[in-house]
C-alpha cells in the first residue's frame, strides 16, 4: 500500500486514538459489485473539464491530482473492472451533472455554485447529460450489459432509484472506486452502509485534489462506515472467489 505523509490507511490499526468498534462484516463475493463513480471526461480527462482547468489556472493543485487520476486511480480501476468482469460480479457505473441543457434540475445552491465556477474559473464544473464531458472516460467505457445510472446529487440514493436497482440485483457489498474521495465517493459510502449494504473503498482506486482530503474523508468513513482496502487486497480476494476458495473478509 502507498503510503501518504508517512502512514498506511488501509486498516483501522493506523488510525490512532479509536476505542470504539471497527466495521466488521463478512464479504459474500457472490453477491458483491463494482461501483464506478464520477469517472468522467470532466473529473479525469486532462483535456477537458476541470483537470484541463486545473492545469491552467492552479498548477500546484494539478500537480497532485492530474498523475493521481491517470498514473494510479483509473489504472487500478481498471484492474478493478476487468477483474470483476472476468468473475462477472456486477459493474455499476455513476455520472454526475444535470439531467436537463439548463441544469435547472439542480438544486439552488449547486446552480448557483456553478454560476460561481464559470465567474472564478471561465469554466463550467459539471455538465449535462449527453455531453462529451458527461461520458465516462475511454478507459473506463462500460460494456453494454454494464449498469449506467445518472444523478443529479452528490450521491445517487438521492436522486436515482439506485437502492431498489441493487437489491433486485441481489447485492450485498459495494467495492467503491472513483472521485471525489470527499464529495461524491465519502456521500456515497455514507448513504449505502446506512441503508446496510457492506462498502470496501478502495483506497488507491479513490481520488481527490488534496492529499490531506483524501487522507480526512478516507479516515473518518473507517472509524463507522467502511472498510478501506488496496486494489491488491480486492484482487486477491476476488481471485481467491473465482478458484473457489475465498474465505471472506
Amino acid at each position: 500500500m502507498k503510503k501518504e505523509n508517512g502512514a498506511r490507511i488501509d486498516s483501522p490499526e493506523t488510525l490512532p486514538n479509536w476505542v470504539l468498534p471497527w466495521p466488521t462484516f463478512q464479504v459474500n463475493w457472490k453477491r458483491a459489485a463494482l461501483m464506478v463513480i464520477d469517472y468522467q471526461n470532466y473529473s479525469s480527462n486532462p483535456e477537458t473539464g476541470t483537470a484541463k482547468m486545473l492545469l491552467e489556472k492552479m498548477p500546484d493543485v494539478a500537480a497532485y491530482y492530474v498523475p493521481r487520476i491517470t498514473e494510479v486511480t483509473l489504472p487500478n480501476t481498471r484492474r478493478l473492472l476487468n477483474a470483476f468482469r472476468r468473475a462477472k460480479r456486477e459493474r455499476i457505473f455513476t455520472r454526475h451533472g444535470a439531467f436537463l441543457p439548463d441544469g435547472r434540475d439542480f438544486v439552488a445552491r449547486r446552480r448557483t455554485r456553478e454560476q460561481d465556477n464559470v465567474r472564478l474559473t471561465g469554466a463550467a464544473h459539471l455538465f449535462p447529460r449527453g455531453s462529451y464531458e458527461h461520458e465516462i472516460v475511454d478507459s473506463l467505457r462500460p460494456w453494454p450489459e454494464e449498469l449506467i445510472i445518472d444523478k443529479n446529487s452528490t450521491s445517487p440514493f438521492h436522486s436515482t432509484g439506485i437502492d431498489q436497482i441493487l437489491r433486485n440485483l441481489g447485492v450485498e457489498t459495494l467495492v467503491v472506486t472513483g472521485m471525489a474521495t470527499e464529495m461524491c465517493v465519502e456521500s456515497t459510502s455514507r448513504d449505502a452502509s446506512d441503508r446496510g449494504y457492506n462498502v470496501i473503498v478502495v483506497e488507491d482506486a479513490v481520488a481527490t485534489f488534496f492529499a490531506e482530503h483524501h487522507r480526512a474523508s478516507l479516515s473518518a468513513l473507517a472509524r463507522v462506515f467502511v472498510q478501506v482496502w488496496s486494489t491488491d487486497r480486492v484482487l486477491s480476494a476476488l481471485q481467491g472467489f473465482s478458484s473457489g476458495d475465498c474465505p471472506g473478509s
